[in-house]
């Protein structure tokens, strides 16, 4: 009997805007412009080789959060640059929300070629950093039975 070669559709990505963004979340591909660039900094790692590592701030019509970029994704960070994002996570680091692009992942210049892919950001939304709002772990506590998940003050 001949195997049959059912070859799936890939799924077509689902993009999101930067308010929809919220911690510890994963997979995320955004249409962004860079709107400002820090320094790059450059971090030495446990095998000598050292990482180059640079916060960009990126944004569309709902708001603004900071890119961490690093390596090779570098050269791609220019003000004023659209960039499609794809699988990116948003991490937490030091209390505050950084868009961080892995090795799963992928920036490139927009347009992309890829006919799914939405239009650029027709403006960028300064006023709402969601990267400036600080975020706190707080441990529950099991002892209040089913109020455990109340974590609302």
């Amino acid at each position: 009997m001949a195997a049959v070669n059912t070859k799936k559709p890939l799924r077509r990505a689902t993009y999101v805007k930067v308010k929809d963004l919220t911690p510890a979340t994963k997979g995320h591909c955004l249409v962004v412009q860079v709107y400002a660039l820090g320094h790059v900094t450059e971090k030495p790692r446990y095998d000598g080789s050292v990482v180059r590592i640079v916060e960009a701030t990126v944004g569309d019509e709902t708001g603004t959060v900071v890119l961490s970029a690093r390596n090779g994704q570098i050269q791609l960070l220019d003000v004023g640059r659209v960039l499609v994002i794809r699988n990116a996570n948003a991490d937490v680091y030091n209390g505050f929300l950084r868009l961080n692009v892995t090795q799963w992942g992928k920036i490139a210049p927009h347009p992309d070629g890829i006919a799914s892919t939405p239009n650029a950001p027709s403006s960028i939304n300064t006023v709402n950093n969601i990267s400036s709002v600080e975020y706190e772990l707080v441990p529950l506590d099991d002892d209040h039975g089913d109020d455990h998940n109340a974590t609302h003050t």
